[in-house]
């Protein structure tokens, strides 16, 4: 039970505080200036970013490769990468937000808003919408009840984090937030600049060749990418803490600046909450995510051999629903791994154990469904053999004679995905 309800808590969790810092750390910034003008642009944005995200998914959903999530994600990508880009350049050049270009000014809340929301909030809600369909109408079981309840209580813990996070950064001054704000942001350009550049490797818009060397240590540790997250983040309460003693203004006695020594120890006190926070989910994304995925194992790659060009796997031997891997030995020595999978009856999803984006992580099997290694998003069993997004790489292959039959050299043409 504790496994499943981790399963689902900790990438709700982390998806959420992705897209909750930033924003929290924006509406302070926005707040402390106390223009009105800026306050309802962000609040049309969210709520543009959040319906958004909703109509995408729906959209996914009901019409299934309609919207490609690799092309969608790209996208939004670009508008938010322009988004924070000019919106880091405004409050770095500029003395204030209202000495800025109001209008540009405008447009970078809005579209770092929108964008990021739609980014991870679909993400997001892609969480409870697999529950519910790999729950195939059996919705009312103990299995599903644990897993809702591990996706909402990882938007509770985020939440909370993200309101402590918000209040700390009410209290800190001017200079520092902005500067929280900016490595921060810094911080999610990186994030997304990986990701843009994996996009275009495997659509061969740049030379793969040349970068995979570079790229493939980021795109294998990817999922650290949380832990700078937090690591970031603990830099605003540390810099509440910094902050000096409020100076005592002339004119006043010694009770009203014992007041305002009051109301900054309260201040701090949103700084503690903040850190409690933290060290609350960064041990969910640590210790707990190892107990999540502490019993996962790899289906056995099983060696196998071809026979005049052609490489024949009985069908008894893949026809119980679960995941098959398959290694051949390339004539140049690569060992290509292959997987399958019947999708029902004489259906079978055939691909490379690796995929365009995550590359040749490989796949495991978790609750009877496909899970990309590296990612962790989950594969629709439908759509295994299909391009597009983390599904295996399709290869070709023909049922024949109670045998599955994969061509030698399909698998010899993609042998250099496994160098």
């Amino acid at each position: 039970m504790l496994q499943i309800i981790l399963q689902n808590l900790i990438p709700a969790m982390e998806l959420m505080v992705t897209v909750i810092v930033p924003l929290v750390l924006l509406r302070a910034i926005i707040v402390r200036a106390d223009f009105e003008l800026y306050k309802k642009v962000f609040s049309r944005a969210i709520a543009w970013g959040f319906w958004g995200a909703i109509f995408i998914v729906i959209v996914k959903l009901g019409t299934k490769n309609a919207v490609s999530r690799e092309v969608f994600e790209s996208i939004a990508i670009i508008f938010s990468l322009f988004g924070e880009v000019s919106l880091l350049w405004l409050l770095a050049s500029r003395t204030s937000l209202e000495s800025a270009s109001k209008k540009m000014l405008k447009i970078s809340i809005s579209m770092t808003t929108i964008a990021l929301l739609l980014y991870h909030g679909m993400e997001i809600f892609l969480i409870p919408v697999s529950i519910v369909v790999t729950a195939d109408g059996d919705y009312f079981t103990l299995m599903v009840l644990w897993k809702l309840l591990g996706f909402s209580l990882g938007l509770g813990i985020a939440g909370i984090g993200g309101y402590l996070i918000y209040q700390a950064a009410l209290a800190l001054r001017d200079r520092r937030l902005l500067f929280v704000f900016a490595i921060q942001i810094v911080a999610v350009l990186f994030q997304q600049f990986i990701f843009l550049i994996q996009v275009m490797m495997a659509r061969r818009m740049l030379p793969g060749d040349h970068l995979i060397h570079i790229m493939a240590p980021l795109i294998d540790h990817k999922s650290w990418f949380i832990y700078i997250v937090f690591a970031v983040t603990v830099v605003l309460p540390i810099a509440l803490f910094l902050q000096k003693k409020p100076e005592r203004p002339t004119g006043i006695n010694d009770a009203q600046y014992r007041q305002i020594r009051i109301q900054a120890q309260k201040k701090l006190r949103w700084g503690t909450g903040a850190i409690i926070s933290l060290a609350i989910m960064v041990f969910f994304s640590t210790w707990g995510s190892i107990y999540a995925n502490k019993t996962e194992e790899l289906v056995p790659a099983i060696p196998i051999t071809a026979t005049e060009g052609q490489i024949q796997i009985p069908l008894e031997a893949v026809n119980d629903g679960h995941l098959h891997r398959y290694v051949y030995k390339a004539s140049s020595g690569e060992l290509v791994r292959f997987v399958i999978i019947q999708k029902g009856g004489s259906s079978y999803g055939v691909g490379l154990d690796a995929c365009e984006i995550c590359g040749p992580t490989g796949y495991l099997e978790r609750d009877g469904q496909v899970i990309c290694r590296l990612c962790d998003v989950m594969m629709n069993k439908a759509t295994i053999g299909m391009k597009g997004g983390c599904n295996p790489i399709p290869i070709e292959y023909k049922v024949s004679e109670g045998n599955l039959m994969v061509e030698q050299a399909g698998l010899e043409k993609e042998k250099d995905r496994f160098k």
